[in-house]
């Protein structure tokens, strides 16, 4: 018995347990939900109409939210249902972002595209007035899907809390804006 030889010596055991363990995160990646959804809400101090200056254009969003640094354009019309913002910046890649229904004074809702389509984005802003006279309440819901990229399942796990957070943030930015009167649009990107 002492003179057995191990079938494998220690360095193809430590390769295999290695790629076994890489399969078993791959696998569990393609198990894994790629869709998300998130939600914030928040009273904004402002009349429906003022929020509203902050909506319906890609320039007033660009006040609010954050964009790429570089390659960013316009795209369709200034304002309403159409208008959007091209990108293509080295480190977020390529995307889209269009305004697809624009209802005044209390709701818009945008698509996302990045990498031609490899990730989609729908959302929504709502404004309904408030049960106070303080001002609107601005629910915004984001849902998406990552693809069926196996690594983006893991990210797509953690999306939802990530997303809600970034949500929260920019409808503080807004409520700050609206609060002090209507968007004043600056000079419009590059066509």
């Amino acid at each position: 018995m002492s003179g057995q030889r191990v079938p494998f010596g220690p360095g193809v055991v430590i390769l295999g347990g290695g790629a076994l363990l890489l399969c078993a995160v791959l696998l569990l990646g393609f198990l894994l939900p790629t869709a998300w959804e998130a939600s914030a809400s928040r009273l904004v101090r402002a009349s429906p109409e003022a929020v509203f200056g902050y909506l319906d254009s890609p320039e007033g969003w660009r006040s609010w939210t954050p964009w790429p640094d570089s390659g960013l354009s316009a795209a369709g019309p200034l304002s309403g249902t159409g208008a959007a913002l091209t990108w293509d910046d080295p480190e977020l890649g390529s995307g889209r972002w269009e305004l697809v229904d624009v209802r005044p004074p209390r709701r818009v809702a945008y698509a996302v595209e990045v990498e031609g389509g490899a990730m989609l984005t729908h959302g929504t802003v709502s404004i309904l007035p408030s049960t106070s006279d303080d001002g609107v309440l601005v629910t915004w819901r984001e849902s998406g899907d990552l693809g069926r990229n196996p690594l983006m399942g893991f990210w797509a796990f953690f999306m939802s809390r990530a997303q809600t957070t970034e949500l929260e943030k920019g409808l503080e930015r807004l409520d700050e804006l609206a609060a002090t009167g209507p968007f004043r649009s600056s000079p419009a990107p590059t066509r």
